[in-house]
């Protein structure tokens, strides 16, 4: 199973950053957090749509990331039971290092974006990416320091006046 080891970076005016890469290029993500540790996500990119089951937990001083794909109408069921939903668009990009970033911009309804953030996945031993992403450079606020992490999760940034009340 995958350790989940990101790092994690606040930025600024998500609608310069969405210009970034043709609209084309971003997927439409809703994800919805179960009771528990788990959470559902669907998310489509272009025609196609993916529907899966996520559940982290902490165990041995690790973050274990278990994902499987659903059926639609399994998440259609599930997503009634959710408390917290994300609407939000993401791209996906690898970086000369080969480490990926996934850049999100959580939208507050259907067009108003209220939140941007970029998220390097890494290989377990590794602290932190060699550098920022370089077309996000200019657009970084503020680097989320491991401890903490937690608050700028997104579940937590489900709710846009947590995100607001955040301060870096």
């Amino acid at each position: 199973m995958p350790t989940e080891n990101e790092r994690k970076y606040v930025l600024e005016d998500p609608a310069a950053v969405l210009a970034l890469w043709p609209r084309t290029d971003w997927s439409e993500i809703r994800q919805g957090y179960l009771p528990g540790d788990a959470r559902i996500r669907r998310q489509t990119t272009g025609a196609i749509t993916t529907d899966s089951f996520t559940c982290k937990i902490t165990a041995a001083g690790r973050l274990i990331e278990i994902e499987t794909a659903v059926e639609a109408r399994d998440f259609d069921d599930l997503w009634p039971l959710t408390t917290r939903r994300i609407h939000k668009l993401r791209h996906t990009v690898a970086d000369p290092a080969g480490l990926r970033w996934d850049i999100d911009l959580l939208l507050d309804g259907e067009e108003a974006f209220y939140w941007a953030m970029a998220e390097c996945e890494m290989p377990e031993a590794m602290d932190a990416p060699p550098s920022i992403l370089a077309a996000l450079r200019p657009h970084v606020a503020y680097a989320v320091p491991r401890d903490r992490q937690v608050e700028f999760s997104n579940a937590r940034l489900s709710d846009p006046a947590h995100a607001a009340a955040l301060v870096w």
